[in-house]
C-alpha cells in the first residue's frame, strides 16, 4: 500500500450558507478571498484567528463576535500532483478522517458524495477521477444546523436544555441531536458556544495494487495475575483486490517484546490462498512468561508490538505496528452481601481478575476548538492525571471520540478509559432511518478503531439519557418516545459483540436497577445530594459524602477558580473584576454563589476580600471538598469507583476542574492527588470511635507502625498509642479503631512511623471542623534544608504547631510533589519542586493559612 499525505497547503474561503453544492464550479474559479491553511486538522476558526479576522473565542467575551461563522458555508481546496506510477495502481482511495459536520466532497470537479457525521471518515474510490499532473480536491462544510427542520425535531423537542441570559448568551441548541458532531459546541454549563466546523482530521490517498491489510486486532483470551503464559487471538483482515481470481500469499505475524529490543515473544507464518475481496485470518498465539498490563498504581504497563505483513508475488503489504497490552477486563455485577443487609449487585471493574477501585475524573474536549489540541497538550494532561493518582478517565458523551494520541498515552500511563458513545442529555431521533444508518457506521468504525487499546475498559451507550427517560422528560410532548434507546439497547451492543466482545458494555451513565440513578446497582451521578442540592449547606459541607451508598460514583463535582495567571490570560488585558461580564461569562452556570458560600463557611465572612485571598480560599474549598469526598467514597467497601466532574477544561473558567485550560494545576489538584494515593490511610468517626481505613493498591503487603490518637494544635499535648499493622496487597478496609475522646483544640490523627518503606504512607487526620472556627495558633514553620536534585529542588520543612494549607511563594506554572497541605506539630516533610533548581532561593518563602 502506498499512502500519499494530503495534510498540508490547503486554502479556505467562505460563502453564504445558501451557496450549496451547485456552486462548486464557481467557488473553484474564485481567484481571491482564499485564506492559507498550513496543515490539517483545521477548524475554520483557526485560520480566521491567525489572519486577525476574529479574536480567539475562548478569550474574554469574543465568542459572541464569532457566531457569524455559523451562517456561512466553508470551502477547503487542495491542489496536488500525481505521477503515472501512482495512477497505475488497482485502487486509489481518498480518506478524509473527520469532517465537521455536513460536508460535500469533489475531486477534479466530480462530486464524490455527501457526508453528515464528524464521527467516522469519508472514504471514496477516486481512481477514475484522478489524472496525471495537477488534481484539485474541494470540500464544502457547514456547522450542520441549517438542515434541521421543525419536523425533524417533533419527537425530541423540549428534551435538549438551553440556557440564555445577558451574560452567557445562548448556550445549547434544541437542534443539536439531529447533527452528528460534538454536542457541547453549542454551549454547555462549562463552555461557550463555538460551533466547530472544518476538516478536523487528516487527509490522504491510499493506493493498492494486489493485496492490502485493512485491520489487525489482538485479544487476550487467557492471562493470570499470578504470572505464566498468556493466550492471544490475533485476527488479520486482508483484502485481495482481483475481482475473480485467487492468489497465493504468505502471512507473517510477529509479537515483539515490550522491552524495545526487537526480540519476538511469539510469531506465526502461513502460506495462504486468498479469495477475492476480504479474508479474515485468525490465529491463537501463546506468549510464554507474559508481562501483564496493569492500571496505574497496580503494576507496570508493558506494551507488546504486533507486526503483520502479507507477501504476494513482488508486492509486500505491511500494516502499521499495533501496540497492545496483555490483560483481561470485565465488569463484575455479581450479587454480594454488604454487612447484614440484603444482597445487592456490585459494579466492579476487574483487570486480570483483580478488582480495581476506579479513581479519576471525567474528560471533555481539551479546547472549544477541538482541532487545535496539540499532541503536547494531550501528553501533559494525561501525564498530570497519572501524577494525580488517576487510573481512569471517562470520556463524556457530549464531546468526541478522542484522537489516537489520547488512547496511546492512556495505554502508556495505565489510565483506563470509560468511553461513552457520543449522545448526551437529550432524546435522539433514532426513529429516522438515515439517523440509525449514520450511527451504525459511527459505532462500527469507532469500536474497530479503538478495540486494541489496553486502556479501553468500558463502552457506555450515552450520558444521562436513561436517567432522563426515567425522571426528566415525562412532561414533554412525547414522553413515551425513548429516543435513542434503539441505539443504546440494540445497535451498540450488537456491534460491540461483533467487533470487540472482550470490552464490557453498559447502556448508559448513570444506569442500573429500577431507577437509573439509584444506589441499588450500577453507577450513579451524585449531584442532587451535594453540589446541586437546593440547601446551600449541603453543597458546601464535605461530610455529606460520608452518606454515599452508591456502588460506583461516575459524576459529581465542586466548583473553584483558576490561578491568577490563567484569569489574567483569559481576561486578555481587561481589568479583572468579579462583577464584570467577562467574569460571569467564564463562571460555570451552576455556580449559583456556591463558591462565596464555601469561603464564608470554611475561611472568612469578610465582604472585602482581596482577589488574591478570594482565589486562595475558594481554591482551598474546592480542594477540601474533592479530597474529603474522594476519601469518603474510597473508604466505602461496597463502592468501586469515584470519578469526579470534571478533570480538564475547554477554556478558562471558574468551574469543576483541577487542571485548567492553560495546563496549570489548580489548588484542588493536590487535594485530589492526596486522596488518590495508591497506599493511604483514611480516618472517619463511627459510633464514638475513629476508624482507620488502610488502602494498598500494590501487589506487596506493607508492614507499618502507626501512632494514633490526639495532638493539640499548639504541639504541647500528644495523647497517642503505637500499633503495628500489615496492610495486605491489593486491599482496602478498616484495620484499626481507637476511641475519640471528647477533646477540642487539636486533631485526631494516624501517623506512620516510617517503618513501611516505599511507597510512603502520609499521616491521616480526622477533619476537626471548619477551619475558621478552630482558633488555630500561628503556624511556626521552618525550612530545614534546600538542596538541588538534578533539575528539581528538594525542600525539607517542619512545624512546631499545626499548620494548615502550607504553601510556597512560587509562580503558578511550577509543579510540586505536594502543595497546600497540612503539617502536624513536629512533623517533617520533604517537598519536590519540579524544575525548581534554578530558583532564586532568597525569594523562597513558605506560609500557612494560620
Amino acid at each position: 500500500m502506498l499512502r500519499i499525505p494530503l495534510h498540508e497547503e490547503w486554502q479556505l474561503t467562505h460563502e453564504d450558507l445558501s451557496s450549496g453544492p451547485s456552486e462548486a464550479y464557481r467557488v473553484l474559479g474564485k481567484e481571491t478571498g482564499w485564506l492559507p491553511v498550513a496543515k490539517l486538522p483545521c477548524d475554520i476558526h483557526m485560520p480566521l484567528i491567525e489572519q486577525d479576522q476574529i479574536k480567539d473565542p475562548v478569550l474574554a467575551d469574543y465568542c459572541f463576535a464569532a457566531e457569524w461563522t455559523e451562517t456561512k458555508s466553508w470551502w477547503f481546496m487542495k491542489r496536488f500532483s500525481l505521477g503515472p506510477d501512482t495512477l497505475s495502481r488497482e485502487r486509489i482511495t481518498l480518506h478524509l478522517e473527520a469532517l465537521d459536520s455536513e460536508a460535500d466532497v469533489w475531486m477534479n470537479g466530480v462530486h464524490l458524495g455527501h457526508h453528515r457525521s464528524a464521527f467516522y471518515p469519508f472514504r471514496a474510490n477516486v481512481k477514475e477521477k484522478l489524472r496525471e499532473g495537477e488534481n484539485v480536491l474541494l470540500v464544502r462544510v457547514t456547522s450542520g444546523l441549517e438542515h434541521v427542520s421543525a419536523q425533524d425535531m417533533v419527537m425530541t423537542a423540549g428534551t435538549l436544555a438551553e440556557i440564555e441570559n445577558a451574560t452567557i448568551g445562548k448556550r445549547g441548541d434544541d437542534r443539536r441531536a439531529n447533527v452528528r458532531k460534538p454536542q457541547f459546541v453549542y454551549g454547555w454549563d462549562w463552555g461557550p458556544r463555538v460551533a466547530t466546523t472544518g476538516i478536523v482530521g487528516g487527509a490522504w490517498l491510499e493506493a493498492d495494487s494486489t493485496i492490502a491489510i485493512r485491520n489487525v486486532s489482538a485479544v487476550t483470551l487467557e492471562a493470570s495475575a499470578g504470572g505464566g503464559a498468556a493466550l492471544l487471538r490475533v485476527e488479520v483482515e486482508a483484502e485481495q483486490l482481483h475481482a475473480f481470481k485467487t492468489r497465493e500469499a504468505k502471512l507473517s505475524l510477529r509479537l515483539l517484546q515490550p522491552d524495545g529490543s526487537g526480540a519476538a515473544a511469539a510469531e506465526a507464518n502461513e502460506q495462504l490462498c486468498l479469495r477475492s475481496g476480504l479474508n479474515y485470518l485468525a490465529y491463537e498465539i501463546e506468549v510464554p512468561d507474559a508481562r501483564l498490563w496493569w492500571p496505574n498504581g497496580m503494576g507496570s504497563q508493558p506494551l507488546y508490538t504486533v507486526q503483520a505483513s502479507l507477501a504476494c508475488g513482488d508486492e509486500l503489504a505491511v500494516y502499521s505496528d499495533v501496540q497492545i497490552g496483555i490483560r483481561t477486563v470485565r465488569i463484575n455485577t455479581d450479587l454480594v452481601l454488604f454487612g447484614d443487609d440484603e444482597a445487592e449487585r456490585q459494579f466492579t471493574l476487574e483487570v486480570n481478575g483483580v478488582p480495581v477501585f476506579c479513581k479519576g475524573g471525567n474528560w471533555i474536549p481539551a479546547d472549544s476548538i477541538i482541532a487545535r489540541v496539540s499532541d503536547e497538550k494531550y501528553e501533559t494532561l494525561i501525564s498530570e492525571a497519572r501524577g494525580a493518582g488517576f487510573n481512569m478517565l471517562r470520556i463524556w458523551g457530549g464531546g468526541h471520540y478522542e484522537r489516537d494520541i489520547f488512547y496511546e498515552r492512556c495505554d502508556a500511563y495505565g489510565i483506563l478509559v470509560w468511553q461513552d458513545f457520543m449522545f448526551s442529555c437529550g432524546k435522539y431521533p433514532d426513529h429516522l432511518d438515515w439517523y440509525k444508518q449514520e450511527v451504525t457506521l459511527e459505532i462500527d468504525y469507532q469500536t474497530r478503531r479503538l478495540r486494541n487499546h489496553a486502556s479501553l475498559a468500558l463502552w457506555c451507550g450515552n450520558n444521562e439519557n436513561h436517567w432522563g427517560f426515567d425522571e426528566w422528560w415525562n412532561g414533554t410532548r412525547h414522553p413515551d418516545f425513548y429516543g435513542g434507546s434503539v441505539i443504546y439497547n440494540e445497535i451498540a451492543p450488537a456491534l460491540i459483540r461483533s467487533n470487540c466482545p472482550h470490552i464490557p458494555y453498559w447502556n448508559s451513565s448513570p444506569y442500573g436497577g429500577e431507577h437509573p440513578n439509584g444506589n441499588a446497582m450500577g453507577d450513579r451521578h451524585h449531584w442532587h445530594d451535594g453540589t446541586m442540592n437546593a440547601d446551600m449547606q449541603r453543597r458546601i459541607t464535605p461530610e455529606i459524602y460520608d452518606e454515599v451508598q452508591a456502588k460506583f460514583i461516575s459524576e459529581y463535582g465542586y466548583i473553584g477558580p483558576c490561578r491568577l495567571s490563567t484569569i489574567e490570560t483569559y481576561f486578555d488585558g481587561a481589568a479583572i473584576d468579579t462583577g464584570s461580564r467577562i467574569w460571569g461569562l467564564h463562571t460555570n452556570t451552576f455556580e449559583k454563589d456556591t463558591v462565596s458560600a464555601g469561603i464564608r463557611k470554611h475561611y472568612s465572612d469578610r465582604d472585602d476580600l482581596s482577589l488574591d485571598d478570594y482565589l486562595l480560599y475558594a481554591g482551598l474549598c474546592q480542594s477540601l471538598m474533592y479530597q474529603y469526598s474522594l476519601e469518603s467514597i474510597r473508604s466505602k467497601p461496597f463502592c468501586s469507583g469515584a470519578l469526579f466532574w470534571m478533570y480538564n477544561d475547554c477554556w478558562g473558567e471558574v468551574g469543576w476542574t483541577i487542571v485548567d485550560y492553560y495546563l496549570r494545576r489548580k489548588l484542588s489538584y493536590y487535594g485530589v492527588r492526596r486522596a488518590f494515593a495508591p497506599v493511604k490511610l483514611i480516618l472517619r468517626e463511627q459510633a464514638g470511635m475513629v476508624e482507620v481505613t488502610a488502602i494498598n493498591e500494590t501487589d506487596a503487603p506493607i508492614a507499618e507502625t502507626l501512632e494514633c490518637g490526639f495532638l493539640s494544635f499548639d504541639g504541647h499535648e500528644r495523647r497517642t498509642e503505637r500499633i503495628d499493622l500489615v496492610i495486605p496487597a491489593r486491599s482496602r478496609g478498616v484495620l484499626h479503631r481507637f476511641a475519640k475522646e471528647s477533646r477540642s483544640g487539636g486533631v485526631f490523627a494516624a501517623i506512620p512511623c516510617g517503618t513501611g518503606g516505599t511507597p510512603i504512607l502520609q499521616p491521616a487526620i480526622l477533619r476537626p471542623g471548619d477551619t475558621r472556627t478552630l482558633g488555630l495558633p500561628d503556624a511556626k514553620i521552618s525550612i530545614l534544608s534546600v538542596a538541588a536534585d538534578g533539575e528539581d529542588l528538594l525542600v525539607t520543612l517542619t512545624s512546631q504547631t499545626f499548620a494548615h494549607a502550607v504553601h510556597f511563594s512560587l509562580p503558578d506554572d511550577l509543579r510540586l510533589s505536594d502543595h497546600y497541605f497540612d503539617l502536624l506539630p513536629g512533623e517533617t516533610r520533604t517537598i519536590t519542586i519540579y524544575g525548581g533548581a534554578t530558583l532564586e532561593l532568597a525569594g523562597l518563602t513558605v506560609r500557612a493559612i494560620n
